[in-house]
């Protein structure tokens, strides 16, 4: 037997008609608004209790996989982070060595700037010597 709501209403009119208005309410009100069959027992809690516990166990293996992968991942930025320490050790050298460099290239335009007035000088001594010895 199926009950509809027109049988509910009928049931609600005589617990009303028998136990008074609000009796008749209450009593309705602690009925299940639909069939015995949809109330959900301790045995489906219990159920559906191990379909949850399932189902987080699956997704707690995901966390842990997901959790190994960032650990991998972890342990190769620790790996480009020791070898980018080590190149920026390299480069640090490779600066020193290139200020030296500098350092080296300012001395040799200077010595070329002085040969150069030397030079210089010299031709203009040679020039006057020369034009002396011509007016001679």
């Amino acid at each position: 037997m199926t009950v509809d709501e027109r049988s509910r209403l009928l049931l609600a009119e005589a617990l009303k008609r028998a136990l008074g208005d609000e009796e008749g309410i209450t009593l309705m009100e602690l009925l299940p608004p639909v069939g015995w069959a949809d109330v959900a027992t301790k045995h489906d809690l219990a159920a559906l209790e191990q379909r949850m516990d399932a189902r987080f166990a699956a997704i707690d293996a995901r966390f842990a996989a997901i959790d190994a992968r960032f650990a991998a991942i972890d342990a190769r930025f620790v790996g480009v982070d020791d070898r980018l320490g080590g190149l920026e050790g390299r480069v640090v050298g490779l600066d020193a060595r290139l200020a030296r460099l500098e350092l080296r290239f300012d001395d040799l335009a200077r010595e070329i700037r002085g040969q150069t007035w030397r030079l210089m000088t010299l031709m203009v001594a040679v020039v006057g010597i020369v034009v002396a010895a011509v007016r001679l």
